[in-house]
């Protein structure tokens, strides 16, 4: 009777010690491990640039075009982007070339496959990263001038940026709209239900998403109906079967239905400026209300420091970027995310 009696003290005692320390307690020491919602996609905040390619032209007609980026591979080195733009036209020479218009046609990487082959010389380098976001814009005289898609059917565009995805980009890398569809029978209601891949099997890897609405959207998806078998995600209304990410520019006019859409589980992109308006006042208000939104990717012109210029933004507490402040579970740190990588 001793020995049990000395025995059941010593269980007190220890489990006194150990409700004190939070041993084995809920929020404690160790006991709350296995019980963590498991990060995701979603759960991230990155910065991103704006036409990422860019190079101011030699004699700007306006201010909008007057920014130079570095290259990819350095931005994402050196200066913490996550997410990049891509205009890309149809060259009946050349094939796919990357700048902004006729008149603003400086850049870092001329082709479609330049910019996909540096950007994946760096993923594969540092293979840790969460994922990337790679917007992709398809551009067209007739569609800019006369909202006509004429051209884009004759020239297959919209294949040829496919078909050089799937060539340039390995499809082991890619976060495709059938690996978050899963056995759901459309794209929407695999974000609804499963939520967004795990970050863990997500790292090095990249999300492509058609930036493009109306009649160029609609012909990609007729290419590729539900997105079943696409390489791209496209921006598509809320409560249709394709409805996953979205792009709302102003986070200002727009900052409650970025909110909405974070907390109801989808991918939202926004800008921190445009056209050189906040980097000459050196105003941080847009971004600050970006960052407040819960937007997924924060879009800039000036990602680094300027010569001249007070104004350019980083993520704040990111290594490069952030637990998202709407979605991401309360014991997330950036060093979660993803830690500082410079390859």
């Amino acid at each position: 009777m001793r020995a049990v009696a000395a025995l059941m003290a010593m269980l007190a005692v220890t489990a006194s010690i150990s409700g004190c320390m939070g041993i084995g307690s809920d929020g404690g020491l160790f006991g709350d491990e296995e019980e963590r919602e498991p990060l995701r996609i979603n759960h991230i905040q990155m910065e991103g640039t704006h036409n990422s390619y860019h190079v101011e032209p030699f004699v700007s007609p306006t201010r909008e075009y007057m920014y130079t980026h570095e290259e990819l591979d350095v931005q994402a080195s050196d200066l913490g982007v996550r997410q990049f733009e891509i205009d890309v036209w149809w060259d009946v020479r050349e094939g796919l070339r990357v700048y902004h218009n006729q008149y603003d046609s400086r850049t870092t990487c001329p082709t479609f496959e330049d910019c996909l082959s540096t950007l994946l010389s760096w993923s594969e380098a540092n293979e840790d990263h969460h994922p990337l976001m790679i917007w992709i814009e398809p551009k067209d005289w007739p569609e800019q001038a006369a909202e006509i898609t004429t051209t884009v059917e004759l020239t297959g565009i919209l294949q040829e940026i496919e078909s050089e995805i799937s060539e340039f980009w390995p499809r082991n890398r890619t976060i495709a709209p059938d690996d978050v569809r899963g056995e759901w029978e459309t794209l929407n209601e695999g974000v609804m239900n499963d939520g967004w891949p795990l970050l863990e099997d997500s790292r090095g890897k990249a999300i492509f998403v058609l930036l493009a609405t109306g009649g160029m959207r609609d012909l990609y998806l007729d290419e590729h109906p539900g997105l079943s078998g696409a390489m791209m995600f496209t921006l598509s209304p809320e409560g249709s079967g394709e409805a996953a990410i979205f792009s709302l520019t102003d986070p200002i006019g727009s900052g409650e239905d970025i909110s909405r859409l974070v907390g109801e589980g989808y991918l939202v992109r926004t800008r921190a400026d445009s056209g050189g308006e906040e980097p000459d006042n050196n105003d941080t208000t847009r971004f600050e209300a970006a960052l407040a939104s819960g937007a997924h990717t924060i879009a800039t012109d000036y990602p680094g420091p300027v010569d001249g210029m007070d104004y350019w933004i980083e993520i704040p507490g990111g290594t490069p970027s952030r637990c998202n402040p709407l979605a991401a579970p309360v014991w997330c740190a950036s060093e979660d995310i993803e830690g500082q990588v410079s390859s």
